[in-house]
Formats: C-alpha cells, structure tokens, sequence
C-alpha cells in the first residue's frame, strides 16, 4: 500500500540528505592525507548522530539533561578535559534546575534562544560563582520570563530567560579528574505538563531541517572560524568569546587559538606563563576540530597537570612523538590540526612563544 502525505518531512529529509553529500564533498576538498579522509567521514557519522539527538529526541515541556560529549565523541571543538550538558527547553515555560555543584573547577549555565532557523544567541548567563550553595553543596535555579516573588523562588536564583529561549548550555572544566567530584544536575517543569502531542509533518519537517544545517555549522568550523589560521601554521592568536560567537563559547573564557603543521620528526614548543587564574589548558584537535583520541592519547593538558619550569613557566610539546620535552601532547599521527588554549575568568592573555624543533 502506498501512502501519502507528509510532504514537507520528505522534502527536508532531501535536505538531510544533500547536506550530507555536500559535508562528503567538502571532506574531499579539504582533506590532505588518507587519514584526514577517513576521520572526516567518521566525524560527518558522529556529528550526524548528535545532530539527530539534539533536533529530534527532544521534549521541551518535561526536558532533561544529556551529555553532548561520550567517551569517544568530542566534536566541534569542546574542551576534553570537560563536561557539556544540553537541555532544550520552551521560553514560555518555567522551569526548576536543582543540583549538588561539586567540585569540579568550573561550572557555568548558558541560556540559548532563537527557534526554528534563527541563529542562536546567548541570552543569559550564570556562573559557579552566582549560585547560592548550601553546605551540602545544593543549589537551585529558577527559569522564567517573569520574576518569581519571594515565596516562588525561596533558596533559588533566578535566570531570566526571554520567550525565545530554546536550551541550556552547561560547562563544566575538570582540571584533575582523580580528585574532583563532577555536578550532579536535574530539571523540572514548574507548569502542568500537556499530554503528548501527536507527531506532525510540519514538526518532524523543522526538526530534520534544523538537523541539517546544524551538521553543516559543526562540519564546517575550520571555514568559518578564522580559515586564515590554516595559512599560519605553529603560530597563536587571541581570541575572546565574541570573537569565536556568543552562543558557542561564555563571556569568562578567553582563547588562543592557533594551528600546527609539523613533519614527523618535528614538535611545536609552546611556552608561556600561566596568568593567575583557577583553571586553563592546552589541547590538540584535528583538521575537523575533533579532539584527538582522548581515551588513548594524551592530546590535552590542564594547569593541574603540566610541569612548570623553575621560574613558572610552562612549555608544551606537540608532536608525533614523545622526545622528552616536558607536557608532551600527541597528535596521533596528523601532520596538522588546531591548538586551542582557554584561560577561565578572562585574564589578559599573557605572552605566548612558539618554536618548531626537529629531534634528528
């Protein structure tokens, strides 16, 4: 039996679809080696997969929080040495997001809004240091349009959030995942839950439309965020959040960012003084911003871990090889990729050097 209908679900499946071809065609255009090849289309695969979870499994009216990064996924540039949770949410809801902080060195709350293909914006935003946290380490956060009065809100703070809100964002940055206890984070609705809507066609159309061209934004960054970088090769710029977009990164985080292009028998040696802040690290992505074999690999660092100089500073090694330089990061057979170092608390960046040195 033929059935008919749902037009527009049809239509933005084609869309689906082309944007994969398109991300295949530009992984072919961009790549250099064999390896580059085959890790893009495995990224094109998990970024797919995330993109399908962030579009499609998602109930606004009774939300929930999921981890954007898993023990082998770290797409589009996230910091390894953390935790990303996404929760999609409806501005004209209330919401209640309750939790024990721990004690890990960062933890911040980021509210997007827009829907539909509307850019996303930040439009709120709350750090550790903002919530009110008993001795137990709870806290509690209150999410509305409106103020709620005193009685509302009793021992929570409150994130204003606009009709447009569509997610939260939550960092969190571990600096010694031995000795540091992660959040423990939940969500509750403050309105009487509706019952399930049935599916429609022009639902599943928006959800697979907005899937496609989230795949093409997260495929897409070493074009669209400073492509000059990959002409400038074992060199750092700095980099506020405004200058990598507000909806992707948080007012407190400062970057230097920068690209490596080494032989095998070559490491890139950054040096630097650390500024005085509780948390930064330096960490190695391939050409697609995917971090690189974080379970396996030692690709990223944090002030916890790295070995300081006499004198305080810090030299990092990055290259295929370990030659005995101190804070060694392997970049697991690529010959280029990105480094991205991210100072919390937006110090002013400090001078930073950079050598190529050869181990013949």
């Amino acid at each position: 039996m033929t059935t008919t209908g749902g037009a527009k679900t049809i239509e933005a499946w084609a869309l689906v679809r082309a944007m994969l071809d398109d991300m295949t065609t530009m992984i072919h255009e961009d790549a250099e080696s064999e390896l580059e090849v085959v890790e893009g289309y495995r990224v094109l695969a998990r970024t797919a997969a995330m993109c399908s979870e962030i579009s499609l499994d998602v109930d606004p009216a009774r939300p929930w929080f999921f981890p954007m990064t898993t023990e082998v996924r770290y797409l589009a540039a996230p910091n390894p040495d953390g935790e990303y949770y996404l929760c999609m949410i409806d501005g004209d809801r209330r919401y209640q997001v309750t939790g024990n902080r721990g004690t890990s060195s960062y933890l911040g709350f980021q509210i997007l809004a827009g829907v539909g293909l509307t850019p996303r914006r930040q439009a709120g935003y709350l750090s550790d240091r903002d919530l009110a946290i008993d001795s137990d380490g709870r806290f509690s956060i209150v999410l509305s349009t409106a103020k709620p009065t005193a009685e509302e809100l009793g021992d929570a703070v409150w994130l204003k959030i606009p009709a447009d809100a569509s997610a939260i964002v939550v960092r969190e940055y571990i600096a010694d995942r031995a000795s540091e206890q992660l959040v423990s984070l939940d969500i509750e609705p403050l309105d009487d839950v509706p019952p399930p809507a049935v599916v429609t066609d022009d639902v599943v159309a928006l959800q697979l439309t907005s899937m496609a061209w989230t795949i093409a934004k997260l495929m897409t960054l070493h074009r669209t965020i400073k492509p000059e970088l990959l002409e400038q090769p074992n060199q750092l710029l700095t980099a506020t959040a405004s200058d990598l977009g507000d909806a992707d990164t948080t007012p407190d985080n400062l970057y230097m960012i920068g690209t490596f292009r080494l032989a095998p028998d070559e490491s890139l040696v950054i040096e630097f003084t650390p500024p005085d802040t509780r948390y930064w690290n330096v960490t190695v992505e391939s050409i697609w911003h995917e971090c690189i074999d974080v379970r396996r690999r030692r690709s990223s660092i944090t002030n916890a871990a790295a070995v300081r100089q006499p004198d305080g500073t810090v030299r990092v090694a990055i290259g295929a090889t370990d030659v005995g330089l101190p804070n060694w990061l392997d970049t697991g057979g690529h010959h280029r990729g990105f480094v991205v170092l991210r100072w919390l608390d937006n110090p002013e960046a400090p001078p930073v050097s950079t050598a190529v040195v050869t181990s013949r």
